[in-house]
C-alpha cells in the first residue's frame, strides 16, 4: 500500500519522501519537479508521453506544468521514492542567475553526487530536521540535477511552448475555472461562456497552455486540497465538498490517484517548517 514516510512543506514548496506501489494518473504542477528511486524496484514516469525509467542511475526532472503520470513496477514489492515540488518565488530569492524554473532535459543521471544529496535529504526529511537543513539540502540537490539538465543541450527533446500572450479568452477561461472549482466545473459551460465551441475550446486552450482544461482544473483543485489540508482545521469531508466533491471517498480517490496516498494521511504525515 503507498503510503508517506515524510511530507515538509515550506517557503521552497514542498519535499516528500514516499513509499508507492500504486500508478498516478496523469496530471501536473505549477511547480518544479524531482524524483529520485531511493529502493525497491524501478518505475516509469511518463512525462509529455515520454516514458522515463527511475531506478538507481537516472531520475527525473519535470518542468512547471508538464503533464505526466507515475507507472510502479509490476509485483507487491514497494518502491521508495525522494520527490520535490520546488516553488518559482523560492528558486528567484535563492538561486540568483538561473532565470526561470526550467530544466533543459527530463532526464537526470543519479550519479554519485545527486545520489549523496538525495540521501541526505531524505534522511533529514524522515528525521524531522529543522528548516534550514531541508533547505541546505534542496539548494544542493536543485543545482546539482539544474546543471546536469543542461550539461548536454543537444540532447534535449522538450517541447518549448513560446511565451506568447495568452488568448484573451484563454484567460477568461482560467478565471473561470478558478472560481467554479467550489460548485463544480462543466467545461462546455466555459467553453460557451467564451464564445467558444466545445472542441474549439479545448483545441485553443491547450494551445495557449500545453494543458487540456481538465487537467488544468484538477491541478488546481489539488494545489488547493494541500493548502487546506496543511493549513487549516477543516475535515476531510469539508475539503472535498469545498472543492466540488460530492462525498469524501470521491475526494480521497481523486487525491490518491494524483497524490499517492490519501488525504487522511498526507495531513497526518505533513509538516511544515518555517525560517
Amino acid at each position: 500500500m503507498s503510503t508517506a514516510l515524510a511530507v515538509c512543506h515550506g517557503s521552497f514548496g514542498r519535499v516528500t519522501v514516499y513509499q508507492l506501489d500504486r500508478p498516478m494518473r496523469t496530471h501536473a504542477h505549477r511547480e518544479g519537479h524531482l524524483t529520485f528511486h531511493l529502493g525497491g524496484p524501478p518505475a516509469i514516469v511518463t512525462i509529455d508521453e515520454v516514458p522515463h525509467r527511475v531506478d538507481q542511475t537516472a531520475g527525473v526532472a519535470i518542468n512547471p506544468w508538464q503533464p505526466h503520470s507515475f507507472h510502479p513496477y509490476p509485483g507487491d514489492r514497494i518502491s521508495v521514492f525522494l520527490v520535490a515540488y520546488i516553488c518559482d518565488h523560492w528558486l528567484d530569492r535563492d538561486h540568483e542567475g538561473r532565470g526561470s524554473l526550467r530544466f533543459g532535459f527530463n532526464g537526470i543521471r543519479f550519479g554519485p553526487i545527486i545520489r549523496g544529496i538525495a540521501l541526505d535529504l531524505a534522511d533529514a526529511l524522515v528525521t524531522a530536521a529543522s528548516y534550514r537543513v531541508v533547505d541546505h539540502a534542496l539548494n544542493q540537490l536543485f543545482d546539482a540535477c539544474f546543471d546536469d539538465s543542461w550539461a548536454h543541450r543537444g540532447r534535449s527533446n522538450l517541447r518549448v511552448r513560446p511565451q506568447a500572450p495568452l488568448d484573451f479568452r484563454v484567460r477568461k477561461s482560467l478565471r473561470l475555472l478558478n472560481d467554479g472549482l467550489p460548485q463544480g466545473i462543466e467545461l462546455g459551460d466555459v467553453a460557451r461562456d467564451v464564445g467558444l465551441s466545445r472542441p474549439h475550446f479545448f483545441k485553443l486552450f491547450r494551445e495557449n497552455t500545453g494543458l487540456t482544461p481538465a487537467l488544468y482544473a484538477n491541478t488546481m483543485r489539488v494545489e488547493r486540497a494541500l493548502d487546506r489540508l496543511v493549513s487549516s482545521h477543516a475535515s476531510v469531508t469539508d475539503i472535498g465538498y469545498e472543492l466540488g466533491f460530492s462525498s469524501q471517498s470521491h475526494f480521497t480517490h481523486f487525491f490518491s490517484a494524483h497524490v499517492g496516498i490519501a488525504p487522511t494521511l498526507y495531513r497526518t504525515i505533513a509538516r511544515v517548517v518555517s525560517e
